[in-house]
């Protein structure tokens, strides 16, 4: 990854973190690593490991791919556009993912 890029993935990093309420401490503490590193995370100074970019995500509730990427593809499109639906359309769309899953199975 370029500098640039490493920039860009801290700075959605400290939105999270600040719309969080959290300090840069609390989130060091949450991450269970040290204040330097967490800085240098917020910074895009040096690298970060996959695992511990997959730590942020889960203990900030954050998509991957939006921290990479800046695009927000949501953490579950099927469960978005199954909540958008009327209650009334609900059970069409249940029976439909029922045959889908059905036919999947064979």
């Amino acid at each position: 990854m370029t500098h640039n890029q490493m920039v860009e993935i801290g700075q959605r990093i400290r939105n999270k973190r600040e719309s969080m309420g959290l300090t840069q401490e609390n989130a060091a503490e949450i991450l269970e690593i040290s204040m330097t590193h967490y800085k240098n995370i917020e910074r895009g100074r040096g690298s970060m490991s996959l695992d511990m970019l997959m730590i942020i995500c889960e203990r900030f509730s954050l998509d991957h791919t939006y921290v990479l990427t800046g695009k927000d593809i949501g953490l579950n499109p099927i469960l978005d556009f199954y909540n958008a639906l009327p209650q009334r359309k609900r059970k069409h769309f249940e029976r439909i993912m029922y045959y889908l899953d059905q036919l999947l199975e064979k």
